[in-house]
């Protein structure tokens, strides 16, 4: 122990004890940490096959329903979010057009968290072009008018340079760049448009002069009674409407067009006088009975004792100030502050209910004072339900027999027998008592008149459905909802607002008519006849299936997809979309122009494509 040689020994033995020591310390540490690394890596892994799941999670969801709406799942200990943004990317730069979604999945496991994103496109890919030629009769492309801005791809030769900006490619590299492998044509499920109008032809026919009767009663004896019609609580009718058309011949007297009520006659059309009211003109009265027994007249400002048909509706409802209104051919034609509640309305024990008779009981069948209505009827209708004075007008045609709130509608469209049936299926069916006699009904109800405001919110399924030929101007309609004619239609001068889904049968014509409000804000038109637009502003989705699609002098903002052999495009026409065609194009003048621009969004609505993701859009961050 004391000699230096000992002590030099011990200590070069302790300087590398501590070297080792400090080495197998690091090493520890960076096994460690490498450990540590792994165990990161393999949880990163499992993280983004997590979000992988959600992307796809969200892809199937997006493609049936087409809602943007964020969804969230979880798999053991982790968890995934799948965000859509309309409007923006992931790094919040703007979407190229209004048709892409950005997707963002988020995967989270602990602390780890991975992100992936794509870009879809509510539209199939073949409408990433300004304009796709499917030419299935394998044509050349040689049109030397019009301008397209824009790529296109047109399946074969092509022989101009119209295209102003943008690559033409095609299949065949003649006149074009070949794209050897390009996007095929949009396949279009058209079970919603097919079954619908299936629907719609099985509605009565609207439009057939022989189809369209309606009843005339003498004035001596002759009525309907309904069998069934009745209510056994008072005041269980808050808000009640009453259609009917008639049509008062000079000189007749009138009585009641429906009464249901116990104690006394509820709608009726006036002649001389009604009830114990005389020399009332020949107006339209409006007869209730208070909770105190009274009884409150109101009668029209207008006359309708002419000999042409008109539309009334009568309209209670307890919580309006004026709860009793009249309208005649669907202007406002009285109003009256009645009593405070018409408890009694329509609230008769055991009671039949009588068109066309003046009589107050069961045990009472015979007339009051003589008087039995003079006159024609039609499509009588009872809703409890208060229309509003711009809704008046959708019950002059009404064609959906299932409507919400509609408790009972006599189209009297038989043309013979013994009955009248409610189309409803309620069971109200009528007996005809002492041979009113059949004969044409109003020439105004073989479609809804011109100058109408449509609300597809009023019909069942907001489902306006029209069995026959159907031409109106100076039309409003407003969605959201399906305008369905099985048959031909016609608009001119008319507004189609957002949300709705023009189907038709046979040929869509459009003159001077605009179709949905914005990009964001579109309708749809779908035809399986012609399809001839004309000095017509179209946002949204056009589906051309005819023989013939003809666009002159219109704007559309949108898409066109057209199975029509002859596609002519002429007279100022510009389209900002896309236009995909099966057949190829006819761009007639110098001035008409197809320019690739945003398409509209379609969200939450079925439209019988599918959408896609943008290709070259997946990205991992």
């Amino acid at each position: 122990m004391g000699s230096e040689s000992g002590a030099l020994l011990m200590a070069s033995t302790l300087g590398i004890f501590i070297l080792l020591s400090l080495f197998a310390f690091y090493l520890s540490r960076l096994v460690i940490l490498e450990s540590r690394n792994a165990g990161f890596h393999a949880l990163d892994i499992k993280t983004r096959n997590l979000a992988l799941s959600g992307m796809e999670h969200g892809l199937q969801s997006f493609k049936t329903s087409k809602n943007p709406v964020t969804i969230q799942g979880s798999f053991n200990t982790g968890s995934y979010t799948v965000i859509f943004d309309t409007l923006k990317n992931e790094s919040q730069i703007d979407l190229p057009y209004s048709h892409y979604t950005s997707m963002k999945s988020i995967g989270r496991i602990n602390d780890v968290e991975r992100n992936i994103r794509v870009t879809l496109s509510t539209f199939p890919e073949a409408f990433c072009f300004s304009y796709y030629g499917n030419n299935v009769n394998e044509s050349v492309f040689n049109e030397s008018s019009g301008t397209i801005t824009g790529d296109m791809f047109f399946n074969g030769d092509v022989s101009t340079a119209i295209v102003s900006s943008g690559i033409i490619y095609n299949s065949t590299s003649t006149g074009g760049t070949l794209l050897s492998s390009p996007p095929g044509f949009p396949s279009l499920n058209t079970t919603y448009y097919d079954s619908i109008l299936t629907v719609a032809s099985n509605q009565t026919e609207s439009t057939s002069g022989n189809s369209n009767y309606a009843l005339s009663f003498d004035g001596s004896n002759d009525y309907v009674a309904i069998q069934n019609l009745s209510y056994t609580e008072p005041g269980q009718i808050p808000n009640l409407t009453v259609s009917a058309w008639v049509k008062i011949p000079l000189g007749a007297g009138g009585w009641a067009i429906v009464d249901y009520d116990r104690s006394e006659f509820f709608n009726c059309v006036a002649g001389e006088g009604v009830g114990s009211i005389n020399s009332s003109g020949d107006y339209v009265g409006f007869h209730t009975r208070g909770i105190s027994g009274g009884i409150k007249d109101m009668w029209s400002s207008g006359s309708i004792r002419d000999n042409e048909w008109h539309h009334i509706v009568w309209v209670f409802d307890s919580g309006e100030i004026y709860d009793k209104k009249i309208y005649i051919d669907g202007q406002l034609s009285g109003q009256q502050d009645a009593y405070p509640t018409n408890i009694n309305l329509g609230s008769g024990l055991d009671r039949y209910g009588f068109l066309g008779e003046g009589s107050e009981a069961l045990s009472y069948n015979g007339s009051r004072n003589n008087s039995y209505y003079q006159g024609t009827m039609d499509q009588v209708s009872i809703w409890h339900r208060s229309f509003l004075a711009n809704e008046v007008s959708s019950l002059e045609n009404i064609t959906n027999y299932t409507a919400t709130n509609l408790i009972a509608y006599w189209s009297m469209d038989n043309g013979s027998g013994t009955t009248i049936n409610d189309e409803t299926g309620h069971g109200y069916n009528g007996t005809l008592i002492n041979n009113p006699t059949w004969v044409d009904g109003p020439t105004t109800t073989s479609a809804i008149s011109s100058g109408d405001n449509i609300y597809l919110s009023t019909y069942a399924n907001n489902e306006f459905l029209n069995n026959g030929n159907l031409t109106l101007s100076n039309i409003t309609v407003y969605g959201p909802g399906s305008f369905v004619v099985y048959g031909n239609l016609t608009l001119d001068a008319s507004t189609v607002k957002s949300g709705v889904k023009i189907i038709c049968s046979g040929d869509l014509i459009l003159t001077n008519t605009q179709i949905g409000n914005s990009i964001r804000n579109p309708s749809l038109t779908y035809s399986k006849g012609t399809t001839s637009f004309t000095g017509s502003t179209i946002y949204g989705l056009i589906i051309s299936k005819g023989n013939t699609c003809s666009i002159a002098s219109t704007t559309i903002h949108g898409a066109v997809l057209n199975y029509s052999p002859t596609f002519t495009i002429n007279n100022n026409t510009t389209i900002i979309g896309s236009v995909v065609s099966n057949y190829s194009i006819d761009l007639q003048d110098a001035n008409s122009s197809l320019t690739k621009g945003s398409i509209p969004p379609f969200f939450n609505t079925d439209i019988g494509l599918n959408p896609m993701v943008v290709p070259g859009s997946y990205l991992e961050y």
